[in-house]
């Protein structure tokens, strides 16, 4: 990276607020001078990753993701360097000099596939403002829906004609191929394309980062199936969303997020409803907190993605047989979670749009309020079934189908054990025997599903056997590394008695080569940061190691002491020809990048002892 571009990241990591990013799009509680949340990059039950506003950085105890607020943006988002530092800069309000790209032809396929959306987006959006949107027009007058959110959720209309979106993306200079990886348009036989949407009202698919990667589509009213009609604009289902892209899973991605994020995290409430229009009728009444599935059931991801925002949720699905069936296929996924799930219908046949536009928010949000627990839900309807029943035999299916739902959950760490022997008391009592042999009927139904990590039987057999390791040495290592991350001034003391072969054969030895590569590149060490340095760092064992040594040293203070007690142990080992650090089997840093970063932190003093290398940042950030 050039000198100007790394400046311009450091003008920006020191505007953005790291913990004010995160809190976007996670819920984050103080604890202490940092903040802990549920982390995003893998599957957390309890909250791991945690977020320092003085040290601009966060991190993960369980994954290891760590970095600074770049490489979050940039995962959570998977976007490039370039896109986080746009989006950032934008946030902020920081204008950023023009770049010339290296070849400003080869534009990657997910920047197409943005582009493309973006612009399918403003042609729908333009449609339904035009003579052609009346039909859509008068649909959405007929549902209540204000023009203010019409235009919050970008809602738009295709049109009935087979190629107006191709023939209006071609005068554009957008590619036929484009269109036909973004899903708007398919490939005849001869070789010609034709619009996917027609006929409908379209829905925008938004993701957290403001970014159109998808639509649905709504079939008109005026095109619906008549009966016994023909014709290929009769075809088609009642909605139709986007296929699948680099940006665009329907198993990850739940409809308006990127308006009802906030409103989560502040409620700690997920209402789950089944359409795009449940959605819009919603969030005009005042609900906010409310999302939907894009066509599928609930899955693991959108329970981990509504898990980041909030512990619980309220299924709230239509009175129909359909909207049952949903909401038990959601109580069997939901059972396994650590969240308390609750299960609403909309009376009267009614669905929440109508039900919204007609009676108001409070209403809606009052069936909300009265929703059932999922696990009373499951037991009633189980109970029901149980009580109809005449026979013994209808009676023994009815208690093990209950049983069967809930075996997951009984031998699950991550449900509540007051939870867990209540409704192991319940299923007792209906059945009418003790607790104990529901218990182990329970167990049998379990048996072949994975044990809990908690589990003492749990036991790994290719388990390799841990390292014998050095602690003080180890310690001694830490400190040298965290105390000079703690306070880069230390460097200039201490550098000439540094050498990366004082951690021979480790991650250690690696750690501290990217480092001293990092601070050689200093010419005033004020001008360094914690952050900037951790942005540096793609290997995410060593961020580990970062953060650990860090905050090891950062305990206590007596920094100057930690790492000169630290060098002379060091250096006492190496006299005597072993090797300091963990054993080489267990690095996960290849030697020959040890050999490369030898040879640039040699190459970098020399550069520096010529006045060859300069480089001058701003200020370094209170607390960095």
């Amino acid at each position: 990276m050039s000198t100007s571009s790394g400046q311009i990241f450091q003008v920006v990591r020191q505007a953005a607020r790291i913990e004010e990013i995160i809190g976007e799009h996670i819920a984050l509680r103080p604890a202490g001078r940092e903040f802990v949340g549920l982390c995003p990059f893998h599957e957390d039950r309890r909250p791991s990753m945690y977020v320092s506003p003085q040290k601009q950085i966060f991190y993960c105890f369980v994954c290891a993701a760590g970095g600074d607020v770049f490489k979050f943006v940039e995962n959570y988002h998977k976007m490039s360097k370039g896109e986080t530092l746009r989006f950032l800069a934008q946030r902020y309000g920081i204008t950023l000099p023009e770049f010339r790209a290296t070849n400003p032809q080869a534009a990657s396929q997910r920047d197409k596939i943005v582009d493309a959306n973006l612009w399918a987006a403003q042609y729908f959006q333009s449609n339904l403002a035009g003579s052609i949107g009346h039909a859509a027009r008068e649909y959405l007058t007929s549902r209540g829906v204000h023009a203010a959110t019409i235009e919050r959720f970008q809602i738009g209309c295709a049109e009935t004609q087979w190629t107006a979106l191709a023939a209006a993306a071609g005068k554009k200079g957008i590619s036929s191929e484009t269109l036909v990886s973004v899903g708007l348009v398919k490939n005849r036989s001869d070789g010609s394309v034709y619009d996917v949407f027609r006929n409908r009202l379209i829905f925008p698919i938004v993701d957290s980062s403001d970014r159109v990667i998808a639509f649905g589509g709504r079939i008109l009213p005026s095109a619906a199936p008549e009966p016994n009609a023909t014709g290929p604009d009769q075809e088609g289902p009642k909605y139709l969303n986007s296929p699948e892209t680099a940006l665009f899973s329907k198993r990850e991605t739940l409809y308006a997020l990127n308006l009802a994020r906030q409103p989560l995290i502040r409620k700690q409430l997920a209402v789950v409803v089944e359409g795009y229009m449940d959605v819009v009728g919603c969030h005009q009444a005042g609900v906010e907190n409310v999302v939907a599935t894009l066509g599928t059931a609930m899955t693991e991801q959108h329970v981990n993605l509504l898990r980041r925002f909030c512990n619980r949720m309220a299924l709230v699905f239509d009175s129909d047989e359909a909207g049952r069936r949903a909401a038990d296929r959601a109580i069997e996924l939901l059972l396994r979670y650590p969240v308390d799930v609750r299960i609403a219908h909309v009376p009267d046949g009614k669905d929440p749009c109508d039900f919204c536009m007609t009676h108001g928010g409070e209403a809606f949000e009052k069936i909300v309020t009265q929703a059932k627990d999922s696990l009373e839900y499951a037991w009633e309807k189980m109970y029901t079934a149980f009580q109809a029943s005449d026979s013994l035999a209808g009676k023994q299916r009815a208690s093990e189908a209950l049983m069967r739902l809930v075996a997951p959950a009984i031998f699950n760490n991550s449900v509540d054990p007051i939870r867990r022997g209540l409704l192991q008391k319940n299923i007792a009592d209906l059945v009418g025997i003790s607790s104990d042999e529901v218990h182990a009927r329970i167990r049998r139904l379990a048996v072949g599903t994975d044990r809990p990590s908690g589990d003492p039987g749990a036991v790994k057999p290719d388990a390799a056997p841990p390292v014998e390791v050095d602690m003080g040495l180890q310690r001694a290592g830490h400190w040298v590394i965290g105390a000079l991350l703690c306070d880069f001034s230390l460097y200039h003391e201490f550098r000439d008695r540094i050498s990366m072969d004082l951690f021979s054969s480790s991650d250690m030895a690696a750690l501290l080569g990217l480092l001293l590569e990092y601070l050689e590149e200093l010419t005033d060490m004020a001008a360094g940061n914690l952050a900037e340095f951790i942005a540096r760092v793609d290997n995410p064992a060593l961020v580990r190691l970062a953060i650990q040594a860090q905050a090891e040293a950062e305990r206590g203070g007596n920094l100057n002491q930690k790492i000169e007690d630290s060098l002379t142990r060091l250096e006492e080992l190496a006299l005597r020809g072993s090797p300091a650090g963990i054993d080489a089997d267990s690095s996960q840093v290849a030697p020959d990048e040890a050999d490369r970063l030898k040879t640039a932190v040699n190459a970098r003093m020399q550069a520096v002892k010529i006045n060859k290398l300069q480089r001058k940042l701003g200020p370094r950030p209170s607390g960095g």
